[in-house]
């Protein structure tokens, strides 16, 4: 009996890990929190997509946290993209951001929710967006992906990112943000 029941807890706990560890999304091949920003732009620019816009992250106002850069592309053969934002903390990507329109009755979120539950499976948040927002959230060991259908909104924003690096992003943030508003400013 002893023996069937640590088979039976080794077989759950190998299952828990393999779904806990199942492999990571990687939109169009891109690893986040290893695919560098040149790595990145070149399989984007490959795959049709041009760069439209690129930047330092803005923290506040006119205060930019020069460790975090977005890329901005269209073009990329997704099905009704508007844009897609790269965003790489120290040169690595940890976010990725579609953007896509939204209509009033909010097909759309139905449309991308299933195609990301047959290729994720199950996720572990849904809210439907009837009077709320519409969300979706599978996680993974390392990256989570969020979909989001905001009430009052014309726009859908699926979300990639890689938690470790997000984290260190709010910190450097933080940072930046302190230390810019510690400076002496003229005029006082």
């Amino acid at each position: 009996m002893r023996r069937f029941v640590l088979s039976l807890i080794a077989l759950v706990f190998t299952a828990i890990l393999s779904i806990s560890y199942a492999e990571e999304p990687r939109p169009f091949g891109l690893i986040l929190g290893k695919t560098t920003k040149e790595e990145a732009i070149e399989i984007l620019q490959k795959e049709g997509g041009r760069i439209t816009k690129s930047g330092y992250k803005i923290v506040k106002g006119d205060i930019v946290n020069k460790d975090v850069e977005g890329v901005e592309f269209k073009g990329l053969p997704v099905d009704n993209l508007i844009k897609a934002t790269l965003w790489f903390y120290k040169g690595v990507l940890y976010e990725v951001e579609y953007q896509f329109p939204l209509s009033m009755s909010k097909e759309e979120f139905d449309v991308v929710y299933k195609k990301l539950q047959a290729k994720y499976g199950k996720p572990v948040i849904y809210v439907r967006p009837y009077l709320a927002d519409g969300r979706a959230v599978w996680r993974f060991k390392d990256v989570e992906v969020e979909l989001l259908a905001p009430w009052a909104s014309w726009s859908m924003y699926l979300t990639y990112t890689h938690i470790p690096l997000f984290n260190k992003v709010k910190i450097s943030d933080r940072q930046v943000l302190e230390e810019e508003t510690r400076k002496p400013q003229k005029g006082f």
